[in-house]
């Protein structure tokens, strides 16, 4: 589990200075009222990543697997709608971190539905039965 948290810390250590590049490199920075949601997106996927790879959504599905649905659901849904209303946004904030924000929540929806509801695809049984 060590090699995976820190994977997993250099990952997001990748991620966030690919994000401050970006942001820095603009010559108008990010609007104020889209910091927010911006806030928002970040701390939940880094949680959604945190969760898969410390270990800690894995002892939260052996106790209750639905528990454990709920919480991948609820975290890639919030962060599904806050991506999709920053790209639907008519502003003057049109960069690529708003559709690189996009592109993890889609993955994370997919990952959640790889995981709990479709394992079968790897000979495993799913953990969220119809």
């Amino acid at each position: 589990m060590g090699i995976a948290l820190l994977s997993a810390i250099g990952f997001l250590v990748a991620v966030s200075v690919i994000g401050v590049s970006i942001y820095a490199t603009r010559k108008n920075p990010i609007d104020e009222k889209y910091k927010l949601p911006i806030i928002i997106i970040v701390a939940l996927q880094a949680l959604h990543i945190l969760l898969y790879f410390t270990g800690i959504l894995a002892a939260i599905i052996n106790a209750n697997a639905y528990v454990g649905f709920i919480v991948c659901v609820i975290i890639s849904f919030v962060c599904l709608l806050l991506s999709l209303w920053l790209v639907l946004q008519f502003s003057k904030f049109r960069n690529a971190i708003k559709y690189m924000f996009l592109l993890f929540a889609v993955i994370q929806v997919l990952t959640t539905i790889v995981i709990f509801l479709m394992p079968a695809m790897g000979g495993l049984h799913p953990l969220i039965q119809f």
